[in-house]
């Protein structure tokens, strides 16, 4: 007997044989005795009908018998490489189909197999004439036609718009370059007239000199040969020459005079420039030290002791500004300038008008000058000083450093040199 859920023994076949109407049956016995069962691997059993379900073994060899070491392989198949890629895509067309319904539709009807169909949003559409495949090769070739016009039409019109810009842009640029060498050109003639009127280099006045000797030639050639007309000329033209001549003259010493005040405004300010140190991370620093901070203060001291004052008042608080810093220091020098100061500040008191001590005003600020550029008293002015090098009159190498075959050639060493050596 077999168990519940187990396949039949016996097995009914009905075979259809000739032309006999009926069918005949055949029963066919199954001998289960020569089959092996399968060993038990896990699986389920269905408790409605009774049917087992074992697991399968795929893909491996058994490693049975226990006691034996299961023969090993390399694994060709693992469900861990077969991977699936899932891909969605959605196709629109680009033609419109539409299905022809019922003749005479309602809002429900039935169909024959008892199908509802709502007609509710169909509409109505009249078929156009029919397109063969040439027909629709012609379409896409007028369709591509139009395209490319239109292409090229918009190239066309962005290039043609691009060298109109080029145009544009060109013209402008040398508008502002005539512009520009208009105005390089009117500098150029103001500075060239200003170097005439008012020269300051001896660039400036060598080209003045210049001009004059061409403009006395000039002059020259225009004079007659002979006669009293001759002589009477030259004179003319000697006294105009002397005369521009000491123009010149006048000229370069305003021009010394304002090149002097410009050197000296460049000094002080170079003085007080504060310190500029490079720190080991390449960061630059900027140090006012004390040494700065006094050569600034002579500085101003020294520009307003350079400017014209009307009032008395302004006047000796600038000197006595002046006076408390130089009777610090006990030299010939200040006691010189302390002697001046006291000189005007007396002058002053007993009514003399500014111009009758401009001269004594001037020594005043040339001799604080002095005291500002002294390192002994502006320790900045080192920067400026003139050393002395081994290379003057006295020096005790002086009759040493000369090449060997001109040694001859010089004075013998005096009893002043003697203690040099």
């Amino acid at each position: 007997m077999s168990k519940p859920g187990s396949p039949k023994d016996k097995l009914e076949v009905k075979v259809l044989r000739g032309d006999s109407a009926e069918p005949i049956v055949v029963t066919v016995s199954i001998d289960r005795k020569t089959k092996e069962d399968l060993p038990y691997r896990g699986g389920f059993k269905d408790i409605r009908t009774g049917t087992e379900y074992r697991n399968a073994v795929t893909q491996t060899r058994e490693p049975w018998p226990p006691e034996k070491k299961p023969i090993t392989y390399p694994l060709m198949f693992s469900r861990e490489t077969q991977l699936s890629f899932l891909r969605i895509r959605v196709n629109q067309t680009y033609r419109e189909a539409f299905t022809q319904m019922d003749k005479n539709p309602t809002y429900w009807s039935l169909d024959k197999n008892g199908v509802v169909i709502s007609n509710t949003f169909d509409y109505w559409k009249i078929p156009g004439p029919y397109e063969d495949s040439d027909a629709w090769m012609r379409k896409r070739i007028a369709a591509a036609i139009i395209i490319q016009k239109n292409t090229r039409r918009k190239i066309a019109q962005r290039t043609a718009k691009r060298m109109r810009q080029y145009i544009k842009d060109k013209a402008e640029f040398w508008k502002e370059q005539d512009v520009i060498q208009k105005q390089i050109s009117e500098e150029r003639l103001q500075y060239e007239i200003n170097r005439r009127l008012q020269p300051e280099t001896e660039e400036d006045f060598d080209i003045l000199y210049k001009e004059l000797a061409a403009w006395q030639l000039a002059e020259y050639n225009k004079i007659p040969l002979d006669g009293e007309a001759r002589l009477k000329a030259l004179k003319l033209l000697i006294a105009k020459q002397f005369k521009l001549i000491q123009t010149l003259d006048g000229l370069r010493g305003k021009a010394a005079h304002i090149n002097r005040r410009k050197m000296v405004t460049r000094k002080l300010t170079t003085m007080a420039l504060p310190k500029v140190w490079e720190l080991s991370n390449g960061q630059i620093l900027h140090v006012t030290t004390p040494a700065t901070t006094r050569a600034g203060d002579l500085g101003q001291l020294y520009l307003e002791l350079e400017k014209k004052v009307d009032s008395m008042d302004d006047r000796m608080a600038i000197l006595g500004y002046v006076k408390w810093t130089v009777q610090v220091f006990d030299t010939a020098l200040t006691r010189e300038l302390l002697n001046l100061i006291q000189r005007e500040a007396d002058l002053m008191y007993r009514g003399r008008s500014a111009k009758s001590i401009s001269g004594l005003r001037q020594r005043i600020l040339h001799r604080f000058y002095r005291f500002v550029e002294d390192p002994q008293y502006n320790p900045e002015a080192q920067q400026f000083a003139n050393v002395a090098t081994d290379f003057d009159y006295g020096n005790k190498h002086f009759h040493f450093m000369r090449d060997a075959p001109y040694r001859e050639k010089l004075l013998p060493p005096t009893k002043a040199d003697q203690k040099w050596l």
